[in-house]
């Protein structure tokens, strides 16, 4: 009875010690992968970073340890002869960080000049910019900084959600890295309003095939400075009158008819018998044409030139403060001021 009780815990002991093993967590494998690297034990060492690299949750590698074990994972298939697996885990550094290099007391002039041809042919951009930026649209200036894995075309662009370019912002070659530059403003000049768009960056191969897009959402705030009233018209007690309404022409007709009626008719009235002479017609005919001269001078309805232009100088004056307002609130709607707040970015690689 002893003996199956001792294999017993000899069984529970084991399993206990192995407990361990199992539950190691991810940072542990890629450390015991990374000895096993230099140890020359190479299947065990690709075996645990492979684990390693594929824990999920809480026990994701964090991007440092990620990339270190990307660095011996792609480093212990070099020494295996396995050229193709050790090209693919470089690639996967140089789409987590185009900036990352091997460290050259590390690994052999072999194994560094292999990761620096994937890296030149692995074409990819990171994006680095601040979570919260305030510009005044048309001076500000928005400035993401790109960094390239190599040498290739770039295109920039803000887009809206629904893929409408709102403002294209570079296009061009990318060496090590780029500084863009972007003032608030649309592709019509006018501060881009308020809404949610999206940085898209596409990386393209010379033939001009595009094989990666960084899109980095932005979330923009427009806040117009605010604008001035436009002058009101004139108050209608300003004008003077521009046409003659009644009045002096008027009575001169009414009193030149009246009175050369009244020197031809009055004497008849008077006296009877008295005789119509050519000179008394000819003295109301007088009176009545000077009548009718001062109506046509003096008629209503004919425009006052004096008065005219006194008006004209005032509608001028009231354009000119207008057009001047305009000008104002133009200039303070061009310098409103943009809140870009930028989000997670997304990567699309494209199939070749």
């Amino acid at each position: 009875m002893i003996r199956p009780r001792i294999w017993l815990l000899a069984v529970c002991g084991a399993f206990l010690l192995a407990e361990p093993a199992a539950g190691q967590g991810s940072g542990e494998l890629v450390q015991r992968g990374i000895q096993a690297y230099r140890d020359l034990e190479l299947p065990t060492a690709v075996g645990l970073i492979r684990r390693a690299l594929a824990a999920q949750g809480d026990d994701t590698l964090p991007e440092p340890a990620r990339l270190e074990a990307l660095s011996y994972l792609g480093a212990a298939e070099f020494v295996r002869g396995r050229n193709d697996s050790a090209a693919a885990a470089f690639r996967r550094i140089v789409q987590l960080d185009p900036r990352y290099r091997l460290d050259p007391l590390v690994f052999p002039p072999e194994l560094t000049a292999l990761f620096a041809s994937v890296r030149r042919d692995t074409k990819v951009v990171e994006a680095e910019l601040p979570a919260v930026a305030t510009i005044a649209a048309g001076s500000g200036e928005f400035a993401p900084r790109l960094f390239a894995s190599s040498f290739h075309e770039v295109r920039v662009t803000i887009e809206r959600t629904d893929g409408v370019p709102a403002r294209q912002v570079y296009e061009g070659l990318i060496s090590d890295s780029l500084e863009l530059r972007w003032d608030g403003l649309d592709a019509t000049g006018a501060p881009l309003q308020s809404g949610r768009y999206v940085l898209a960056i596409e990386s393209r191969l010379a033939s001009g095939q595009v094989v990666r897009i960084l899109r980095v959402p932005l979330d923009i705030e427009s806040n117009p400075a605010d604008t001035v009233d436009h002058p009101p018209l004139p108050p209608d007690s300003l004008f003077l009158p521009e046409r003659v309404t009644r009045g002096p022409g008027l009575e001169a007709l009414v009193g030149g008819l009246v009175g050369g009626v009244g020197i031809a008719v009055l004497p008849l009235v008077v006296a009877p018998d008295a005789d119509l002479s050519a000179g008394r017609i000819a003295v109301a005919g007088t009176v009545a044409l000077t009548g009718v001269i001062g109506f046509f001078k003096q008629r209503p309805g004919r425009p006052i030139a004096a008065n005219v232009r006194a008006n004209e100088l005032l509608r001028q004056d009231w354009r000119a403060r207008v057009g001047e307002v305009a000008q104002l609130n133009a200039g303070r709607r061009s310098i409103a001021e943009i809140v870009v707040r930028a989000g997670p970015p997304t990567v699309i690689d494209v199939a070749r």
